[in-house]
């Protein structure tokens, strides 16, 4: 049934490989289970990229396929990548050079999203005030006309924006529910 329905668009050629990938064995991205399928398919290398980071005085952590270390001004940046990708690719994964960011202290440090330079993890100043703007435009001129991509569940879209931004930061949480709540649905 899924692939009946594969859009038509345009040039075949796209479509086709597309089809070809819907055809073979695959896990869906997105699933309940995607987070338990990687932590069980990573195990091996966690442990070794663990030990890894431990011998160098860094710390390791990983959420899905983004890796991360962290340590002090003396940690053997260049060595320790390239020690990554060898134990990665003897594990069966392959490191994207082009997606590898070193980032050093004085600079903005994002991780999945949220920056983490000193204290906890938060969103980033620039996401808040975009969703502070569509919160205070929704309540001025109507959520739909701050629909632009088109969200089918809006409201609880900006719900789960309002939980993500305001994560760890209950004040500016409540700033933002306040927004919320002057808009008429």
């Amino acid at each position: 049934g899924v692939l009946r329905v594969c859009p038509h668009r345009g040039d075949p050629a796209p479509r086709r490989r597309l089809l070809d990938r819907l055809a073979a064995p695959h896990l869906p991205q997105g699933a309940p289970s995607s987070p338990t399928m990687a932590n069980l398919l990573t195990y091996g290398l966690d442990r070794r990229l663990s030990g890894l980071a431990a011998a160098v005085g860094a710390a390791y952590g990983r959420y899905a396929d983004d890796l991360v270390f962290s340590g002090g001004a003396t940690l053997p940046v260049q060595g320790l990548a390239q020690r990554v990708a060898a134990i990665a690719a003897e594990e069966g994964f392959r490191v994207r050079p082009d997606k590898t960011r070193i980032m050093p202290a004085h600079h903005r440090q994002r991780i999945v999203g949220l920056v983490v330079n000193g204290g906890e993890p938060a969103a980033s100043r620039r996401d808040h005030d975009e969703l502070r703007a569509i919160l205070h435009n929704a309540a001025r001129t109507g959520p739909d006309a701050q629909n632009r991509a088109g969200h089918p569940a809006f409201r609880e879209h900006l719900l789960g924006r309002i939980a993500w931004v305001g994560h760890g930061r209950p004040a500016r949480a409540a700033r933002l529910r306040e927004l919320f709540d002057r808009i008429v649905w």
